[in-house]
C-alpha cells in the first residue's frame, strides 16, 4: 500500500517538476528578447505639474533602482498695505520658504514585456511662513502696534505603488506613462505668535479669527494618485 501511494505521488509531480524545468530554461530565453540598456533618464509631466527627473539604474535586465525629483514653490518675499480707514492702516512684510520639493526613492520591475510595477518612498519638504503686521493709528498720537504670527509645517512622508509601461525607441528614446496610487502622511504644524498684550488690550483679532479658521485640516493624512507621461533617454 505504502508503496502504491509513493508510486502515485511521483507519477503525480513527475509532470509539475518537468513543466517547472522546462519553464526555468524558457524564461530566460525569453526575458533576451527585450534587452534593455542600463541607464534611463526621463522627465515627466501631467497637466499643470512641473516637470519630474527621473534617474534609473539596471541592476539587472528587468529589475530598476533610482531616484526622482520635482522642485517645489519658491521663497516669497513681499510687503504690502492692508486695510485703510480714518483711525489708520495695516502694513504686512511676508516671508514664506521654499517648499513642496518632492524627492523619491524608486523601484521597478519589468514583469511582461515592457510593463512594469514600481514603488516609490518619498518625502515632500514642508516650510516656515512668517508674516508680521503693523497696525498704525493716528487718533491723538502715532503709535505702532507689532503683531507676528510664524506657521512652521513639517515634511511629508509618501509611499506610492504603480503600474507603467516604458519603452525604448530608435536605442536610445525613451517613451511611457504610469501611474500611481498611494498615500501621504500628514505633517505637524506649529504656530507661534508675538504681540504686546497691554497694546491689545486682550487677544487680537488675528489670533481669534486664525482659530475659527484653522487651516490643519489641510495637512492630515491623504490619498495621492499620480498619472504621468514621460520620455527620455537611454544608455
Amino acid at each position: 500500500m505504502k508503496k502504491t501511494f509513493k508510486t502515485i505521488i511521483l507519477l503525480t509531480l513527475f509532470p509539475i517538476i518537468s513543466s517547472l524545468d522546462i519553464y526555468a530554461q524558457s524564461k530566460p530565453e525569453s526575458e533576451e528578447l527585450i534587452k534593455r540598456k542600463k541607464i534611463h533618464l526621463y522627465f515627466g509631466t501631467f497637466l499643470y505639474t512641473k516637470v519630474t527627473t527621473n534617474f534609473l539604474y539596471g541592476v539587472t535586465n528587468n529589475l530598476y533602482l533610482g531616484v526622482s525629483f520635482r522642485p517645489g514653490e519658491k521663497v516669497e518675499n513681499k510687503e504690502f498695505i492692508g486695510s485703510i480707514n480714518s483711525r489708520g492702516f495695516d502694513f504686512y512684510d511676508y516671508n514664506k520658504s521654499n517648499f513642496n520639493n518632492f524627492f523619491n526613492l524608486k523601484s521597478q520591475y519589468f514583469f511582461l514585456g515592457n510593463f512594469y510595477t514600481s514603488l516609490d518612498l518619498g518625502i515632500r519638504t514642508g516650510f516656515e511662513e512668517k508674516i508680521t503686521k503693523f497696525t498704525i493709528t493716528q487718533i491723538n498720537s502715532l503709535e505702532i502696534l507689532p503683531f507676528s504670527k510664524s506657521t512652521f509645517v513639517s515634511n511629508r512622508y509618501s509611499m506610492l505603488l504603480g503600474i507603467g509601461y516604458r519603452k525604448e525607441l530608435f536605442e536610445h528614446f525613451l517613451l511611457g506613462s504610469e501611474i500611481q496610487y498611494g498615500i501621504l502622511s500628514g505633517a505637524k504644524v506649529t504656530k507661534n505668535y508675538t504681540y504686546n498684550p497691554t497694546a491689545y488690550n486682550g487677544l487680537p483679532n488675528d489670533i481669534i479669527l486664525d482659530q475659527l479658521f484653522n487651516d490643519g485640516n489641510d495637512y492630515k493624512t491623504s490619498r495621492l494618485m499620480i498619472i504621468s507621461i514621460y520620455a527620455g533617454i537611454a544608455f
